[in-house]
C-alpha cells in the first residue's frame, strides 16, 4: 500500500522542541554547529583542542546559549568528547588525545576571521524556503487558501515578514493575491505547464543569444567543468539547469522580458519536487543538451547556443509532462495547517 508523503515540517518541529529558544537563536546554534563540524571533519582544528563556551561565543559574535547547544549536538554526533575538566575536547569517541589549551580565536577554530561572525538572515529569509516548498508540493494536488494567522503562528513571524515572502512568491507565479488581500495557491495543471514552456520557447533562446556576449567566459568554463561531474547527480544537473535559466539570461538588458521569464516557474517546480520525492540519475538527453548550450557559449557562438537551448526546452517539456503524470496519481500529502484546501 502506498503511503502518504509527509510535508516538510522538520523546521517547525525543531523550533517547538527547542522550548523557549527563538527562531533566530535556533539558527545560530545550527550555523555554529555546521561551521565547527566542517572544520573538525576537515582537520582544520587541532585534535584535543579544549572548547569553552565563552571564548567560542566571542569568536562567532553570539551569546553562550547557541554555542552550548552546538557543543551538545557535536558531542552527540561523536565529534566532541567530555573530559576531566571544563569544556569539550575535539576528539572522536574512543580517541585518546591530550588536552590542548590554546587561545580560542578564529584561526584556532578553523575559520576565516572575516567569515567567523554569524550573520543571521532576516525573518523572511528564514522562512522562505520552507514556505515555498510547502506551497509547491500542495499546488500539485489542488487549490489552497493561505491562512495568514496560522502561517504566522507556524513560523513564529510577524505579518510583515510573512507578506514579504508571499509577495516574492506572487512575483514568481506560485501564489495569487486577490483584491481582498487573500492569498491563494492555484492548482498546477498540465495546461499551465505547457503555457510556461510555450513562453520559454519563444523568449529564452533569444534572451540567451543576446546575453551570451556579456557572460564571463571563466564562469562558463566553471559551469562546463561542473557539468562533467554531474553524471551521477541529478541535483548537480538541476543546479546547472537553474544557472542556464537564471544567471545565463540575467544579462539581458530588457527587465520586462526577464520578469516574464521569472514567471515561468512551473517546469522547474515539477522537476524539483519530482527529484525530491524520487532520487534518480540525471536524464542523459538533458545532460547532453546542457553540454551543447555551454559548449556553444564557451565557443562564443550565440546562435548555436540559442538553438541548443531550444532543443533542451523541447526535451525538458517531455520530461515535465511525464513527471506531472506520475505526481498526479500519488496520494495527497499532509500539508501544514496554514494551507486550507478549497473546494
Amino acid at each position: 500500500m502506498r503511503q502518504a508523503i509527509p510535508a516538510s515540517t522538520q523546521s517547525a518541529t525543531d523550533a517547538r522542541a527547542d522550548g523557549d529558544e527563538h527562531g533566530e537563536r535556533r539558527l545560530r546554534y545550527e550555523l555554529i554547529r555546521q561551521k565547527l563540524r566542517t572544520a573538525i571533519v576537515g582537520q582544520r582544528i587541532v585534535p584535543g583542542l579544549v572548547l569553552l563556551e565563552g571564548p567560542v561565543a566571542k569568536v562567532f559574535g553570539t551569546s553562550r546559549i547557541p554555542v552550548r547547544k552546538a557543543f551538545e549536538l557535536l558531542h552527540e554526533e561523536g565529534l566532541l568528547t567530555t573530559f576531566d575538566g571544563r569544556g569539550y575536547l575535539v576528539a572522536q569517541r574512543g580517541q585518546h588525545v591530550l588536552p590542548q589549551r590554546l587561545p580560542l580565536d578564529a584561526h584556532a577554530l578553523g575559520q576565516d576571521a572575516t567569515d567567523a561572525i554569524i550573520r543571521i538572515p532576516s525573518e523572511s529569509e528564514r522562512i522562505h524556503d520552507e514556505l515555498e516548498q510547502s506551497i509547491c508540493t500542495a499546488m500539485i494536488f489542488g487549490c489552497f487558501h493561505i491562512d495568514e494567522n496560522a502561517a504566522m503562528a507556524h513560523f513564529n513571524v510577524n505579518r510583515v515578514a510573512l507578506r514579504e515572502v508571499l509577495s516574492r512568491l506572487v512575483d514568481r507565479g506560485l501564489v495569487e493575491k486577490s483584491t481582498y488581500a487573500s492569498w491563494r495557491v492555484a492548482a498546477l495543471t498540465a495546461r499551465a505547464v505547457n503555457q510556461d514552456f510555450d513562453l520559454l520557447a519563444l523568449l529564452a533562446p533569444e534572451a540567451l543569444r543576446e546575453s551570451a556576449p556579456r557572460l564571463d567566459r571563466e564562469w562558463i568554463g566553471q559551469l562546463r567543468r561542473d557539468l562533467s561531474e554531474a553524471h551521477a547527480s541529478a541535483c548537480k544537473l538541476q543546479d546547472i539547469e537553474q544557472q542556464l535559466h537564471g544567471a545565463c539570461l540575467a544579462q539581458h538588458p530588457n527587465d520586462k522580458l526577464l520578469a516574464m521569464l521569472d514567471q515561468c516557474q512551473m517546469p522547474w517546480l515539477i522537476h524539483r519536487i519530482f527529484c525530491r520525492m524520487f532520487p534518480q540519475a540525471p536524464h542523459p538527453g538533458l545532460h547532453e543538451h546542457c553540454r551543447q548550450v555551454l559548449d556553444a557559449l564557451g565557443d562564443q557562438a550565440p546562435d548555436r547556443a540559442a538553438q541548443a537551448l531550444r532543443d533542451y526546452l523541447a526535451q525538458a517539456r517531455k520530461r515535465a509532462q511525464l513527471q506531472l503524470k506520475v505526481l498526479s496519481v500519488l496520494p495527497e500529502p499532509e500539508v501544514p495547517s496554514y494551507l486550507l484546501r478549497q473546494a
